[in-house]
């Protein structure tokens, strides 16, 4: 595939850094597990208008919270897996980054009180 005029393998990109990164592939899977079922007791606790992430608050009251969540969870990884496969360059950097947006979201679902009563 030709982007911005240079040649780009988008499935060999995906698959070096899937071979390259494994680690990283993993703790991305991990993390977003655990995002997801600290999301899912967040929102439990304190309700669906209380997360702060647009697209998840949308999609769960749209869909449901735990179809929301997941939904959102998907999409995440399905775009570490895009970015990944346009340049395998920058994976390791991608995948740090959302590795890390992760564990601070599931801090964040587990260890901080919102401003509002419990519904």
């Amino acid at each position: 595939m030709q982007i911005l005029g240079e040649e780009v393998d988008l499935k060999e990109n995906l698959l070096k850094s899937l071979r390259h990164h494994r680690l990283l592939w993993s703790a991305l899977v991990i993390t977003a597990c655990v995002d997801f079922f600290s999301t899912l007791l967040f929102m439990s606790q304190y309700g669906i208008l209380v997360e702060k992430n647009l697209v998840v608050r949308w999609l769960a009251l749209t869909s449901g919270v735990v179809p929301g969540v997941l939904i959102g969870k998907l999409l995440q990884i399905a775009a570490a897996a895009a970015f990944s496969a346009l340049s395998f360059r920058y994976s390791r950097a991608i995948l740090l980054l959302i590795v890390g947006v992760n564990l601070l979201a599931s801090m964040a679902n587990l260890f901080l009180v919102p401003k509002v009563p419990p519904v």
